[in-house]
């Protein structure tokens, strides 16, 4: 479901046992997001050669739709959103896997940063592995932060 919104879904199960009473909060979808998040810039450093640059979240933003229960079957997705000369947005969605009814849907800024010289531009090899897994190609947005 939602294979139109998102470039890779994953099944999950909502923390906690099946038949707790209490609903699945906000820090807990912003896990599960986060976690397919960094999967997401694994998958695009692994196709690239070693470098000292790494990435970092700069911002995250999100909105709560639905409720979510413990044990609840659910599915996550993530996408290329856009980028800047320095940084990419990754749009994250969690939602109920039987329905398509969305319960965290949100965006994750993401920077590039070398450990010697602060921050860097976003690597041609990343850029052309997220290019490649998205299927699309993207232009560099404003000037850049």
């Amino acid at each position: 479901m939602r294979e139109d919104e998102y470039t890779i879904i994953e099944d999950v199960v909502a923390p906690g046992e099946p038949g707790d009473t209490h609903h699945v909060v906000d820090y807990q979808t912003q896990e599960l997001v986060s976690r397919l998040w960094t999967a997401y810039l694994a998958r695009m450093r692994e196709a690239c050669p070693p470098t000292t640059v790494v990435q970092a979240m700069r911002a995250a933003s999100y909105r709560l739709d639905n409720e979510a229960f413990a044990g609840d079957a659910l599915q996550r997705g993530i996408r290329m959103k856009g980028r800047t000369r320095r940084s990419c947005t990754l749009a994250v969605g969690l939602w109920h896997a039987a329905t398509g009814e969305m319960v965290h849907q949100g965006e994750i800024v993401t920077v590039f940063i070398d450990p010697g010289t602060g921050a860097v531009p976003i690597p041609d090899d990343w850029w052309a592995a997220v290019e490649e897994l998205e299927g699309t190609t993207f232009e560099v947005a404003g000037s850049g932060t």
